[in-house]
């Protein structure tokens, strides 16, 4: 009973609405949070930001009309954020305060620098912000929401003494106790009432979906192209959903997402793909329920493995696992299935590389639902890869761990190399 409410509590945790790409809101958050220390009329904001943040954040576009670059974001978050909003720190934003940050941001007030001083890797964004009423700092850490110190003109709000090597230390969070068993047998045995939170994220991943299908959204039209040929193939038009959700989130409409584990593409990624098969293939509400759950602590237990910020990318890399495991679940598979289906997504995911949030994410991580889902009906065919060859293990749970170990040590120095090389090319 007590693993079952635990996992129950990670979950109404980690699967949260999120309004715009978790980098600029997160740097939004701190701006926003730094601001309210102090008050007044701002003169300048500097933020020091986590490399993989600052350097993969230029091109996605800020909710609600879409402007781009970390600078808005902080002028943004200074300007019109809602403090302890978390993740919807930008939720009453208005056409006239985007006016006003922009000109902020273009005047030469705000100042963004990579902190690339350091070999401690994960979320971190330390903004302050010098008003005529002096000057506030605020210090967002380990998630895109959690904001881990607060300052008003030197003096300390909360947080006083944190440690930055320990708030990033992902390595004790109570999800690394828990195995793909316990994952899904909380999944299949979990009250159907505790679960029924997850059905805002069926509304709010359906709603970004149609927009991003309609003539309203700006994006490429990535998910309309598809689906007007594959409409009637399931597997096809679930991809399709996908895209088109992603593609109107990363445009930076004023629409939010249910997020996982603070990635609101990782949220839609599990989502659209068996919300996409449980109406064509006509499954309950609750199967459906069930399936997402799954899901996602599938995908929060790999994002725990790899990192919050790692050189691969989550949406593509962890929540294709996530839909592995779901769509398994959703089409009568156990433990057996699930595991089967985990391990024949690693080899189509294992290594793709996080190059930066754009609408162009909306393609690889419907890709990658794509060979989730594919690896997850072959398991339900009883097809699985060979056990312990390559980077598959004899056991997925050990598979996992063996990506984790990598992401996190093996790919460390190229995704250094990638994002000072992203940096260059976009300052």
């Amino acid at each position: 009973m007590e693993s079952v409410q635990e996992l129950l509590s990670i979950l109404k945790h980690e699967v949260k609405p999120s309004l715009g790409c978790s980098g600029p809101v997160g740097v939004a958050l701190a701006a926003c949070e730094a601001y309210e220390a102090v008050g007044g009329r701002i003169k300048k904001i500097y933020a020091l930001v986590d490399k993989d943040m600052c350097s993969k954040n230029s091109d996605v576009g800020i909710p609600p009309l879409g402007v781009k670059g970390l600078k808005n974001a902080a002028a943004l978050g200074a300007l019109c954020g809602r403090p302890g909003c978390g993740l919807e720190v930008l939720s009453d934003a208005t056409q006239d305060d985007v006016a006003l940050a922009v000109s902020l941001a273009d005047s030469g007030c705000v100042e963004v620098t990579p902190d690339w001083d350091t070999d401690i890797i994960g979320v971190y964004t330390d903004v302050r912000v010098v008003t005529d009423k002096g000057e506030g700092r605020a210090v967002v850490a380990r998630t895109h929401s959690n904001v881990v110190y607060k300052e008003a003109n030197g003096r300390a709000i909360f947080g006083d003494g944190f440690s930055r090597e320990k708030i990033l230390d992902e390595s004790k969070d109570t999800i690394s106790r828990y195995s793909l068993s316990d994952i899904v047998n909380f999944s299949l045995e979990a009250d159907s009432g505790d679960l029924e939170f997850l059905k805002e994220a069926i509304r709010l991943n359906r709603r970004l979906c149609d927009y991003g299908l309609s003539e309203k959204s700006k994006s490429p039209g990535f998910g309309r192209s598809m689906l007007k040929r594959m409409a009637d193939i399931p597997l096809k038009k679930a991809k399709a959903m996908t895209c088109a959700a992603s593609e109107a989130r990363m445009e930076g409409t004023g629409l939010e997402a249910m997020s996982c584990a603070t990635s609101g593409n990782a949220g839609i990624a599990v989502c659209m793909p068996l919300l996409s098969l449980a109406e064509d293939y006509e499954k309950s509400e609750q199967d459906l329920l069930r399936a997402l759950a799954c899901g996602y602590l599938v995908t929060i237990s790999c994002k725990n493995k790899i990192g919050r910020h790692s050189a691969m990318c989550a949406c593509a890399v962890a929540a294709s696992l996530g839909v592995a495991a779901g769509t398994a679940m959703l089409f009568g598979g156990g433990l057996k299935e699930v595991e089967m289906a985990v391990n024949n997504t690693i080899v189509n995911v294992f290594g793709i590389l996080c190059d930066g949030a754009r609408t162009a994410c909306a393609l690889k991580l419907s890709t990658a639902a794509e060979c989730a889902m594919d690896g997850a009906f072959m398991a339900l065919d009883g097809v699985e890869v060979n056990k312990n060859e390559g980077v598959c293990a004899e056991t997925a749970d050990r598979s996992m761990e063996f990506m984790g170990k990598f992401a996190r040590t093996g790919m460390a120095e190229s995704d250094l190399m990638l994002c000072r090389a992203l940096y260059e090319k976009h300052f």
